[in-house]
């Protein structure tokens, strides 16, 4: 996007150059405007509908004129064709929609296919051609001319565009052969033809050759606009399979959010996209991704136009702002024009709603809503999946009571991370001391209650000094990674002190559920890797034996290390 200082040189340049350089060319050339001057509006007329049939990319339209303006050239000249090109810019202009921002474009297309038509008629001129009464037989002369001004055509404004867009509006991933150059050469190669057979037809039955080859040239540039559409759609639906697949490649929910974002970003042609989630019975925006590339995880706003989509689980396209700034609050899209937003369904109740905004008028489609609702159902079926994977995959790994790591998990962890590996670790071994007490005093549930109430303990001694499980009953395990025994003492004498000095609140549902606090102490056992080849199972049976032979055996409430 041009800054507004480059868009007011644009105006300034324009109005300094092109109407005076429009009032000299006229003044000289009236007498041909006069002689033909219902040829040149019926050339006009065509070119204004041509111009109604824009093909449309990602990143810019193509308008099929050539032909047309090549005819105009060799019919009339330089001078007719630069007048009735600069009334069509405006046309195209109009049938693409131009935003109240986007108005610059005029006099730089203006400016641009000045200097195109210039140097392109200077080229003609120097390799001999001429303008005016061409015959059949001219042609052949003609030729080496003809396809120097249709190449140096086809060129420069190719090219003045490139470097417009690389160097002024700072877009460094432009290229110079993409999709559009490619389209625009197809276009060039059909129409022109057409163009060259318009010259001969006229010169030989007059305005009816107009019509006659007007007629077939629209609807070749009818066709070529259905076939875009038609690779358009089937562009997107491709990135959409890919999309489809790679987030069936069990992704947590946040990497699928994320990618997600990507293939709309690369997708749409958009400046916004906006991602609810349904909260009770509204929505709540959960991800904002704008097209510079910044992200906002969470925000308070949301719109009336994804509220209303909520609301009736249908669709909605809007092409303008005008279409629909009665929606209510507009909050997050207030600045757009183009707006389509479509709802994620799962069992036939909207979970959330995908909103994509444009600051362009006419940016999105209706391929790229239905291509939307798509991905909305990938999205719905790919969250659910993942959530209830991890929710499986947590009930596996974690101790239903306590929260923490089961020992299944623990023992996963030393085995494929640790057993017969060059890293240093601990292993902390902690046994609640004379636990069966506390479950024949206070019954059951209370013991339950504190090994809750230990485990809270632990996380907050631990902390994210290393991974903590319930090994089982009421002995718990801590594994210190890149640690050696000195460091893993300290952290078991902070244990064995939080817990001594801790209040544990319990109910004794065995004497009138009096709600009691009782003290506990724990017996711990600490162990380290040793020699390069010792297993993580002997590092755990270490800890084990200090636990029972240096702590339990000689006393409780102690640490001992082996």
């Amino acid at each position: 996007m041009m800054t507004k200082r480059q868009r007011q040189g644009i105006w300034i340049l324009w109005f300094l150059s092109v109407p005076l350089f429009i009032y000299i060319i006229v003044h000289s050339t009236l007498p041909v405007f006069l002689d033909h001057w219902l040829a040149v509006l019926s050339f006009l007329c065509l070119l204004i509908i041509a111009s109604w049939f824009p093909l449309k990319f990602r990143h810019g339209s193509i308008v099929p004129l050539h032909g047309i303006t090549l005819a105009v050239f060799l019919l009339f000249g330089f001078a007719v064709e630069v007048i009735v090109m600069q009334l069509a810019i405006f046309t195209s202009l109009l049938s693409l929609r131009t935003t109240v921002k986007e108005l610059y474009r005029f006099p730089l297309n203006s400016l641009i296919f000045l200097i195109v038509s210039a140097i392109s008629a200077a080229i003609f001129y120097l390799l001999g051609g001429m303008t005016g009464n061409i015959t059949q037989s001219d042609l052949v002369g003609l030729s080496i001319p003809v396809l120097g001004y249709a190449f140096s055509y086809f060129f420069l404004n190719n090219w003045i565009i490139f470097v417009l867009r690389k160097y002024i509006s700072g877009n460094k991933n432009s290229r110079f052969f993409d999709e559009l150059l490619a389209w625009e050469a197809v276009s060039a190669i059909l129409i022109i033809p057409v163009g060259i057979t318009l010259v001969l037809l006229y010169q030989d039955v007059g305005y009816s050759a107009i019509f006659l080859i007007g007629f077939p040239l629209v609807l070749l540039s009818l066709f070529l606009k259905l076939y875009n559409e038609s690779e358009q759609t089937a562009s997107l639906l491709k990135k959409v399979s890919s999309f489809g697949y790679k987030v069936n490649e069990g992704l947590p929910v946040d990497d699928i959010y994320d990618l997600f974002l990507e293939t709309i970003a690369a997708v749409f042609p958009l400046e916004q996209v906006l991602l609810y989630d349904r909260v009770e019975d509204d929505i709540r925006v959960i991800k904002i991704h704008h097209l510079n590339g910044r992200r906002i995880q969470q925000a308070d706003q949301s719109d009336g136009i994804s509220r209303k989509v909520f609301q009736t689980g249908k669709s909605l396209h809007f092409n303008r702002s005008s279409q629909w700034n009665k929606q209510g609050d507009m909050g997050l899209v207030n600045n757009a024009q183009s707006i389509i937003s479509a709802p994620v369904m799962r069992d036939h109740q909207v979970v959330g709603v995908i909103t994509l905004t444009s600051e362009r008028i006419g940016a999105f489609e209706k391929s790229h809503l239905m291509v939307l609702e798509i991905m909305a159902n990938y999205l719905s079926v790919a969250v659910q999946n993942a959530r209830n994977y991890e929710k499986t995959k947590q009930e596996s790994e974690r101790c239903a009571l306590t929260k923490l790591y089961n020992f299944r998990y623990f023992e996963n962890l030393l085995l494929e991370a640790y057993d017969n590996s060059q890293k240093q670790y601990a292993i902390i071994l902690i046994d609640l001391d004379h636990f069966k007490q506390i479950n024949d005093t206070y019954g059951h549930q209370s013991g339950n209650e504190i090994l809750t109430q230990v485990a809270q303990v632990l996380k907050n001694t631990v902390a994210e000094n290393g991974v903590l499980a319930r090994y089982g009953g009421e002995e718990f395990v801590v594994l210190l990674e890149g640690q050696h025994v000195p460091f893993a003492q300290d952290i078991a004498e902070a244990i064995r002190q939080a817990i001594e000095s801790h209040l544990f609140a319990v109910v004794d549902d065995l004497k009138g559920r009096e709600r009691k606090s009782v003290r506990i102490t724990a017996s711990i056992g600490v162990a380290s890797k040793l020699e390069e080849d010792e297993s993580a199972m002997s590092v755990l049976r270490n800890a084990d034996r200090a636990m029972y032979m240096g702590a339990k055996q000689k006393g409780r409430n102690r640490v001992s290390l082996f």
